[in-house]
């Protein structure tokens, strides 16, 4: 039932509204599917027939149908019909009708205006439809309840994060990881905060921690090896991309920049870039910034191609391309080619981890 005992929809609402948050450097926590709750009061089957059908109903239309039958009765008041609304609500939002899903959850809280899952559900919503300040509103209301919540915590990290407030989200991350130290979600999302706040140290740190509890977690070499390339530590980066590159051959992202450490350290080495170019058809992107790099396409080609993208991705590959390009040029020695691409690099949403790298970049020129 709502109410302010945590945790009873979460990890369901979270497989029911998905990840938004789309960035190399903090990721969207990884929570796993549970069970179809039983939203009754002390977890038995409501007396009620309408409601029975509305809360065993599997989200979709017959959920939509039954728990709207529910409602429209008029025989539901208190926590019954917030649990109807509730339902019907995660049913709306399973069809991304997400602002129709909030309207119920706002219901809800009329009748239970302290249950912190129809909050959580409700704030998942907000996340979706990025009112990011919104969603904070709500998930501020369940850490009054429980300080210690890590569900609630963990998202309202996100959202700090999203909404740029990377030192508070860092707080949060913090107050996880005082009660799991281990929690590999945790400590990646803090390295990519610490890294985009230029707090190199403490960003490698967090990787290091990840790869002494997994020796094979890819992504955690992968930041780790862009920390150290932040902090001129190039031979120790170009390990950490090439350790990437051997745990997941099919990400190209870790060859073009094991290529470019290489590049700096004086031992470029095109036949391991030409040989993840063969992994994969040329035009799939990163490909042709990889095909530049070795020679079989020009730059005037590469920034056509950009210009050609989907105007849903342009701003992404066009960051890419000007910090790579600008990577490439900074090890050449020619600091002003660098700083331009930079700069247009640096223009980029700061959720791409390349437009935060030409942001930091810039800061040491």
């Amino acid at each position: 039932m709502p109410g302010k005992s945590t945790g009873f929809y979460r990890r369901f609402v979270a497989g029911i509204l998905g990840s938004v948050l789309s960035a190399s450097a903090f990721l969207a926590p990884a929570l796993a599917e549970a069970e179809q709750p039983q939203a009754s009061p002390a977890g038995e089957a409501s007396a009620n027939p309408l409601l029975t059908d509305c809360l065993s109903a599997k989200l979709g239309e017959v959920a939509l149908s039954s728990c709207t039958k529910a409602i429209n009765s008029r025989q539901l008041i208190g926590q019954d019909l917030a649990s109807a609304l509730l339902q019907r609500g995660m049913a709306q939002a399973g069809q991304g009708k997400l602002e129709s899903a909030v309207g119920d959850f706002s219901a809800a809280l009329k009748q239970v205006p302290d249950a912190t899952d129809v909050l959580y559900a409700r704030a998942s919503a907000y996340v979706g439809l990025k009112r990011h300040d919104l969603a904070l509103a709500d998930l501020g209301a369940i850490l009054a309840i429980d300080p210690k919540d890590i569900d609630t915590l963990y998202r309202r990290a996100w959202s700090l994060a999203a909404l740029g407030r990377d030192a508070e989200a860092v707080g949060d991350l913090n107050a996880v990881l005082m009660q799991h130290a281990g929690d590999i979600d945790a400590l990646m999302d803090r390295g990519g905060l610490l890294l985009r706040l230029g707090k190199f140290e403490e960003s490698i740190a967090d990787f290091t921690a990840i790869v002494k509890i997994d020796k094979k977690a890819a992504a955690a070499y992968y930041n780790r090896g862009r920390a150290r390339l932040l902090v001129d530590k190039v031979k120790e980066s170009a390990a950490d991309f090439e350790q990437a590159l051997t745990l997941r051959t099919d990400n190209p992202y870790a060859a073009i920049r094991l290529y470019l450490a290489r590049l700096r350290l004086g031992k470029a080495d095109k036949n391991m870039l030409n040989a993840a170019i063969g992994k994969f058809p040329i035009e799939q992107w990163p490909m042709p910034i990889a095909a530049m790099l070795t020679g079989t396409l020009s730059e005037e080609d590469l920034m056509a191609s950009v210009a050609m993208a989907d105007p849903a991705v342009a701003d992404r590959l066009a960051a890419e391309t000007q910090y790579y390009l600008g990577v490439a040029a900074k090890a050449k020695g020619e600091k002003n080619s660098a700083r331009r691409h930079f700069e247009l690099a640096a223009k980029g949403d700061r959720s791409i981890a390349e437009a935060v790298d030409a942001k930091l970049e810039l800061g040491k020129l």
